[in-house]
């Protein structure tokens, strides 16, 4: 029988302010973790009032440490306190590119990107200054680093990380069953009738959001079709913002849901006539596999890691150009045979990428560790 490893995993992306994609991973490869014999799954987060939302709750037991989230994420960044208690335990796994202090057991760094890096001034100041702190410490204590793409790879190669300690994990998705109950209750809650774009994801300025609305309105006169932007407002861009010079005739036929649940979301991916994700960068993107998986025709960036997680089931426009975004959603939504078959084909990619198949890829680098 092989011996049990016990990890000891950062779980307090969970309780971000926009968990997101971070969020997501974090939640999902713990449990997925959790469910094999072979690994047993302890939780750390800073100290917190509450739960994160249903959405985002672990799975696993979480312990409490003493600092709120922004006095741990600096102290961490700057210091080799506070110390985690790693009694019982073989390896640490940091889901973030923040990671807790140097102990004496394997640790193990999640990165999903460097967009930091890529685009400075895309974030708040404080952030691109804890994330190179952050980054530097990677450097120097991570024996392992995963990621999620070969573009990330790429990205962390030329930021100094060795090839040795670079493993790459693509990450993964286990879709909801929708209901038809379900999906018209999304529908009648965000006022959707009829074909839709659907675009989803945390509201900020990577996500290349304004691009988008420049394509719809340059094919609102030639169709019926709404646009709806599922997911909650990060930060440098509002929804007001995003919609203030779009004409009152186009605005009412675009909408702009805010926070919302895993199981409204994954009924508007099966509703959606096309799903459009034109993101300037992603670790890994995943919307994109989301979409897929609920058998909805995608349309995304060329050069990006969306691309990859793609491949050639869907189709890749130059996220710059909402000429060459206009022209794929207005040819998606009157070809519904060729919709289908991206849809199809993007369908059967998807079962590629599941949640136990990234845990037993990352299981396999902890026994290189331990």
């Amino acid at each position: 029988m092989t011996a049990e490893i016990s990890v000891l995993m950062t779980m307090e992306a969970a309780w971000h302010p926009v968990p997101g994609g971070t969020g997501r991973v974090s939640i999902e490869l713990a449990r997925a973790l959790s469910q094999r014999a072979d690994t047993k799954v302890q939780g750390v987060a800073a100290r917190h009032r509450s739960q994160p939302p249903s959405d985002f709750r672990p799975s696993i037991e979480v312990k409490k440490l003493l600092l709120p989230r922004p006095l741990l994420y600096e102290a961490w960044s700057r210091s080799p306190f506070p110390r985690l208690d790693i009694s019982g335990h073989d390896l640490v796994h940091s889901t973030t590119i923040i990671p807790p202090p140097a102990t004496d057991l394997p640790l193990v760094v999640n990165v999903h990107d460097l967009a930091f890096r890529r685009f400075p001034d895309r974030f708040p100041q404080r952030a691109r200054r804890l994330f190179e702190r952050s980054w530097k410490r990677v450097l120097e204590r991570a024996d392992a680093v995963l990621c999620p793409s070969a573009a990330t790879s790429a990205d962390l190669l030329a930021a100094g990380l060795d090839t040795e300690r670079l493993h790459l994990v693509p990450l993964g998705h286990d879709p909801q069953v929708v209901t038809q109950e379900t999906a018209l209750q999304a529908r009648q809650r965000f006022g959707i009738a009829g074909d839709f774009i659907l675009a989803a994801g945390t509201l900020e300025p990577r996500k290349n959001i304004p691009t988008l609305i420049e394509a719809f309105l340059r094919i609102a006169p030639h169709t019926d079709a709404q646009l709806v932007l599922a997911g909650p407002t990060g930060w440098g861009l509002t929804p007001e913002a995003l919609l203030e010079s779009v004409d009152d005739s186009v605005k009412t036929r675009i909408t702009v849901t805010g926070e919302i649940t895993t199981t409204e979301l994954a009924a508007l991916y099966t509703e959606a006539t096309v799903f459009c994700y034109p993101s300037l960068l992603e670790g890994f993107g995943l919307p994109v596999l989301e979409a897929m998986s609920y058998r909805t025709p995608v349309v995304t960036s060329k050069g990006t890691s969306t691309e990859e997680v793609a491949g050639d089931a869907a189709v890749t426009v130059n996220p710059h150009s909402a000429q060459e975004i206009s022209e794929t959603l207005q040819f998606l939504l009157s070809d519904t045979t060729a919709a289908r078959q991206i849809a199809d084909s993007g369908y059967e990619r998807s079962k590629m990428f599941r949640w136990d198949k990234a845990a037993t890829a990352t299981v396999e680098i902890y026994r290189k560790l331990v």
